[in-house]
């Protein structure tokens, strides 16, 4: 059961189960003639498999990011990683955002422009490991708000919760996600803690986006910037790097 469709002059089918109409009792079935919004789920089959899914679109779009970054700063050779997802979002009790997976069993754990290390599940030193950073910032937050450090103002909100994701090495600072309850994980918004400091800085992009900017210098922050000047090619090579874990850790 499903519709064939032509998308720019290709054909592509999407199943029942990849429309609304198949999860909602008020959403009629697809007609010929429909106009509808999809998404790519297998390009290699033929004809190709599309969806109609908010859920699905939602993931497509936080994951076009991480192709262009990708070829900014290609993967080392072995990088890939098989992570056993469910149990990692079974202990932190969310479901992770579809790039930042992706990122992870593309590269691994290891360090973007020799700057932000992206954390990892199960990494041999525990301060680049996903889970064990989870505990140890909660509690580290925890003591500085008690002390009287000032919160950001959007964890002033019921139910929202940090989860840090990377690392910014030399200066400290602190990448979370911002997790609110009922936003799905790819409309989170990436917030920097400074690590030298009480300041907060929010930026509504996907963990993906936020490597991509950064990387090519045109993050809006106040805490990254490209090179001073565009032609230094060290500095450019510098910033499409990827050292991982195992080089960094180990070697």
């Amino acid at each position: 059961m499903g519709a064939t469709v032509l998308a720019e002059g290709h054909e592509g089918f999407i199943d029942q189960a990849k429309h609304p109409s198949g999860w909602s009792d008020g959403t009629p079935h697809a007609q010929v003639g429909d106009r509808m919004r999809a998404v790519v789920l297998d390009a290699t089959r033929r004809p190709a498999r599309f969806s109609a899914l908010p859920s699905d679109m939602r993931v497509a779009r936080t994951l076009r990011h991480t192709e262009p970054l990708t070829r900014l700063c290609p993967p080392p050779p072995g990088g890939h990683r098989i992570v056993r997802w469910e149990a990692v979002e079974g202990e932190l009790g969310v479901t992770l955002p579809a790039d930042y997976k992706r990122l992870v069993e593309t590269y691994g754990g290891g360090q973007f422009a020799e700057t932000i290390w992206l954390l990892e599940p199960d990494c041999p030193d525990s301060m680049y490991d996903l889970i064990a950073q989870v505990a140890e910032r909660e509690e580290i937050l925890d003591e500085l708000w008690e002390a009287g450090e000032r919160r950001p103002a959007e964890l002033d909100e019921s139910g929202v919760r940090l989860i840090p994701w990377a690392y910014v090495e030399g200066a400290g600072h602190f990448l979370y996600w911002l997790v609110r309850e009922g936003v799905e994980p790819e409309e989170w918004t990436v917030i920097l803690n400074e690590g030298r400091g009480p300041l907060w800085e929010a930026a509504p992009v996907s963990c993906s986006r936020y490597l991509l900017d950064v990387m090519t210098g045109t993050a809006d922050s106040l805490y990254f910037s490209g090179p001073e000047d565009p032609d230094q090619t060290c500095a450019q090579e510098n910033l499409s790097r990827f050292r991982p874990n195992s080089e960094i850790l180990l070697g």
